[in-house]
């Protein structure tokens, strides 16, 4: 009697067995082609191949335009070589208020619309990928015996509040037999709270020119979230440091003017 029980038993776990065999099968037959599509950004989303290929330099240099007082390229002539801690290596920071003058006048503001000029500044730093990841984009739809159709339209950066936003502009279209598709919303938005240290920097720029000076504390009493520093070095420059206190995000700029006579 035993044996019998145990014999059934076996059966049992035998079956129990095959069943999940079986359904881990039927699974793996109904996802695994939707996982292994959507893998594939390069043909299943375009607006995501394209995010992918330009995102990760886009936040760098925009990194280095912020450390670099606007300016993705250093330049020894409008800027001052600068070191947060003595053990620090020398960044590059660009005057935006200068005078060549021997400190007897108030500095001339370099970039009036500073804002636009950084806008300025990330485009252009990334302009040469955004070409190649398109180019990329189209050939690797091609090669798949997709029919595209790309307009390029204007791409255009803009820093609001809260987020940098890069607008490509552009549509893509894809047809293979007698499926179509359209693609318009090609964009990069960044978190950033950019807008607002430009704001406080573009005021410190009108006292610098104006008066020769700003207070620090006067931008932090106002905006309790901002912090503003001031290092003056030698005879040469003042660097100011706008930063975020949440975020630590942070935008630097130098300033030559009549505060060191």
């Amino acid at each position: 009697m035993n044996e019998k029980e145990g014999k059934r038993g076996q059966v049992t776990i035998f079956i129990i067995i095959a069943i999940l065999l079986i359904a881990i099968v039927v699974l793996i037959f109904l996802y695994y082609p939707k996982l292994f599509s959507a893998r594939g950004t390069d043909t299943r989303n375009p607006i995501g191949y394209i995010q992918e290929c330009i995102e990760d330099e886009l936040e760098e240099n925009i990194q280095i335009i912020k450390s670099q007082g606007g300016n993705f390229v250093s330049n020894d002539k409008t800027g001052y070589f600068y070191k947060k801690t003595e053990d620090e290596e020398g960044t590059y920071v660009r005057y935006l208020c200068y005078t060549d003058e021997a400190l007897t006048l108030p500095c001339i503001n370099q970039e009036p619309f500073l804002t636009e000029h950084v806008e300025s500044e990330i485009l252009s730093s990334i302009g040469e990928s955004i070409d190649g990841c398109f180019e990329s984009l189209v050939n690797s739809y091609e090669n798949k015996g997709y029919e595209v159709n790309l307009e390029r339209g204007k791409t255009y950066v803009q820093i609001l509040p809260r987020e940098i936003l890069t607008d490509f502009n552009s549509t893509f279209d894809l047809k293979r037999g007698e499926e179509s598709e359209t693609y318009r919303n090609f964009k990069i938005e960044i978190e950033s709270n950019l807008y607002e240290l430009l704001e406080v920097s573009s005021n410190i720029l009108i006292w610098e020119m104006n008066v020769g000076d700003a207070i620090p504390e006067a931008y932090m009493y106002d905006n309790p979230y901002i912090r503003v520093e001031k290092h003056r070095k030698s005879n040469e420059a003042k660097i100011y440091i706008i930063s975020d206190i949440n975020t630590g995000e942070e935008f630097r700029f130098a300033v030559r003017s009549l505060a060191y006579v």
